[in-house]
């Protein structure tokens, strides 16, 4: 019989909280619950597993802890800013990273959720110019900060909330991450869009990918050594 915690991972599925950009509404209460329970969803994030320590470089600013992952919460006054610096980039430069990225549902989503967690995870530095390598220590970095993800999207599904983990869109860009506040030696591992069930929205949209998985048999099998 299912455990408690396996109707949760269960339940988990992709909600996008989508909304028309003209009414970013930062007043609903329910934006405001969403807002204070987020320490104890990040703290609950936390209890992930990680195996390797942060290299020294991405210890500073503040954010001192050895776990592989940072995460940046935005309420929703501060997702309505976000929308409008996108909207006024994309306008005072057409024909650019900035008006593809208003045609893209990321302002539908900052308009529609009660908040946007930003996480990010810790490569170890990379030569100049280089991408980091995928050896093991960065491997380990980065199922670290997903399982942390994974984590979040949970503790968010027990609470009935709308959550999407996006891969960001131009929240990834090096110009959003200096107006938020984050070091460029970190990378974007998702843009985690949050709603409280109750937030005034135009739409929800689900994921394409989830009645596609297969069953336990088309991806696992017993292992027998004789």
């Amino acid at each position: 019989m299912p455990h408690p915690i396996d109707d949760v991972i269960r339940q988990r599925r992709t909600s996008k909280p989508l909304r028309d950009t003209a009414r970013c509404d930062e007043a609903a209460p329910c934006h405001a619950e969403v807002a204070a329970a987020l320490p104890e969803l990040i703290e609950t994030a936390g209890y992930a597993p990680f195996h390797k320590l942060a290299h020294e470089s991405h210890r500073q600013d503040g954010l001192a802890a050895v776990v592989p992952w940072r995460f940046y919460a935005l309420d929703k006054p501060t997702c309505c800013r976000l929308l409008r610096h996108l909207e006024a980039q994309a306008v005072a430069h057409p024909h650019s990273k900035w008006s593809q990225a208003w045609d893209s549902k990321i302002p539908k989503l900052l308009a529609g959720s009660s908040a946007l967690v930003m996480v990010t995870w810790l490569p170890d530095p990379a030569p100049t110019g280089s991408l980091p390598l995928l050896d093991e220590n960065n491997i380990e970095h980065l199922a670290a900060a997903s399982a942390a993800v994974q984590n979040l999207l949970l503790a968010a599904t027990a609470r009935g909330w709308h959550n999407y983990w996006s891969t960001g869109g131009i929240l990834r860009d090096a110009d959003v991450f200096a107006l938020l506040g984050i070091a460029t030696n970190q990378l974007l591992l998702g843009a985690i869009f949050l709603a409280h069930p109750d937030a005034p929205l135009d739409a929800v949209e689900g994921g394409s990918l989830r009645e596609k998985r297969g069953t336990p048999a088309d991806w696992s099998r017993w292992v027998a050594l004789s």
